[in-house]
């Protein structure tokens, strides 16, 4: 690893200080929250019971997330520090109020943006609150299965030849599958046109302890940079931080403050900060023996995977592990996991994403033990249903924000709904990523991918009884 190098003020940890502080000294609470420090909590929930004195308000000493000026405004300096940022936020909303406030801060009503059609959900309801005009990157597409791979620099510099007024690029970085992509080239060019760049990395929070970890988005350049803690760090789930690199304006950092005071609790839960710090600290003093404690986990299930007839496909994250089975959907292979007790992350038509943790040395972790997969008689069948979707290298909606406001509303069939303009993004989940978007008019294709997620049992939402859908009407 060559991460920055350990400063002695990381081992500090204001936030858990200040309320292990705060839990002896509090003798009553005549203040919310309604539990009371678990006074009137079940006390069979024992695990539970022993953390609710720690979640507490904004009572004396504690400070107060959306205006820090004591303990939290340390501890979220130390988090600065440590990513090397400008400025670095706690979230308690996910990396979906970052998105939000990002896209939101960094732009102006009526701004061009480019955006990797690959992206969170998150960031189409940020372009359409800050009711933007989004042209669409499609992204490179891996030859083997057609899952994205990021905008190319020459994807880029096409559309900048079309699109010259664009004010911002928005990207997911990394792909959820952990793949990477020369974004420090996207990042130099979009400089010289004078265009931002906002970066969704919710995967990679940890890139930031470099090799052989991919290089961060902070590090490339970036100019605001939204994390997801939870997904990859020992935080809890709903936390996310939000980084702004250090060329950032004051008028920016200014903006994103106000959209996170508007778009966050007012009541900000201080279990999930704790935990925020927590994850910074454990980044802090991640070491190699730590990383060679996490590999050889990894490894080892792995080996395990590999004895039991699966292939192994690793993505540029060494923590993200693709594994398939021959002439088995990916749906089959992880209902088989489950059975046995293993969980995966995401299932694909025909491979389960598996996440692995970052693990301290001192770590008790089980052994991973030996796997039974039940051959089917025969193939299933995989239908192959998620075929390479034929998409234009960039395209806009066909119904603009503001337009869309003006158009009532209907319902119809999925089956009916080819060349209609849809009134509401269709995203299987996970990954939470739209496949139709709110205002672009269905094809023929899409409605098929859409049928393919119905059947392999995947969630949709979007879609109203699982066959009907919203859809702008064309005569207003």
């Amino acid at each position: 690893m060559n991460r920055k190098k350990d400063d002695a003020k990381q081992h500090r940890r204001p936030l858990f200080d200040v309320l292990k502080q705060h839990e002896k000294k509090e003798k009553v609470s005549f203040h919310v929250p309604g539990h009371k420090n678990g006074m009137n909590w079940d006390p069979s929930l024992t695990s539970f019971h022993s953390m609710l004195s720690f979640d507490q308000t904004e009572v004396s000493g504690l400070d107060y997330l959306h205006e820090p000026v004591g303990v939290l405004k340390e501890s979220q300096d130390l988090l600065g520090e440590l990513y090397s940022s400008k400025k670095s936020y706690y979230l308690v909303n996910g990396s979906t109020v970052g998105n939000l406030a990002m896209i939101m801060g960094s732009t102006n009503k009526g701004d061009q943006v480019f955006v990797d059609r690959s992206c969170h959900q998150s960031v189409i309801h940020a372009l359409e609150l800050a009711e933007l005009h989004p042209v669409f990157l499609t992204p490179e597409l891996n030859e083997l299965d057609a899952t994205p791979l990021g905008i190319s620099l020459p994807r880029l510099e096409e559309a900048f030849k079309l699109y010259p007024s664009v004010k911002a690029l928005i990207v997911t970085y990394p792909t959820y599958d952990g793949m990477v992509y020369p974004l420090k080239e996207l990042i130099d060019y979009a400089r010289k046109r004078k265009c931002l760049v906002l970066v969704d990395e919710a995967h990679g929070p940890h890139f930031t302890l470099g090799a052989p970890f991919p290089a961060s988005a902070l590090d490339l350049g970036a100019d605001v940079v939204v994390q997801s803690a939870h997904k990859m760090l020992p935080s809890l789930t709903q936390t996310a931080y939000l980084h702004l690199g250090n060329h950032v304006s004051f008028s920016i950092e200014s903006q994103i403050e106000h959209y996170l005071h508007i778009l966050q609790s007012s009541s900000p839960s201080y279990p999930l900060m704790l935990s925020l710090e927590y994850a910074r600290y454990f980044l802090a003093f991640f070491n190699e023996k730590d990383l060679e404690t996490t590999l050889d986990y990894r490894d080892r299930w792995k080996k395990q995977f590999e004895n039991a007839g699966l292939e192994i496909l690793q993505s540029d994250d060494p923590l993200k592990v693709r594994v398939s089975w021959a002439k088995h959907s990916g749906e089959v292979l992880a209902t088989q996991l489950e059975e046995q007790g293993i969980f995966s992350e995401k299932t694909e038509e025909d491979t389960v994403l598996l996440t692995f943790p970052l693990l301290k040395q001192e770590a008790e972790v089980s052994e991973p033990f030996s796997l039974q997969l039940l051959q089917q008689a025969e193939s299933d069948g995989v239908d192959r249903g998620r075929k390479r979707l034929s998409m234009a290298p960039h395209m806009e909606l066909d119904l603009s924000y503001n337009n869309q406001k003006k158009r009532r509303v209907k319902r119809t069939r999925l089956e009916e709904a080819q060349g209609k303009i849809a009134a509401q993004n269709i995203t299987p989940y996970p990954p939470g990523i739209p496949l139709v978007l709110k205002g672009e008019r269905l094809t023929s294709e899409q409605i098929r991918q859409v049928e393919y997620c119905l059947s392999q049992s995947m969630r949709v939402v979007g879609l109203e009884n699982k066959r009907e859908l919203f859809i702008f009407s064309e005569n207003d």
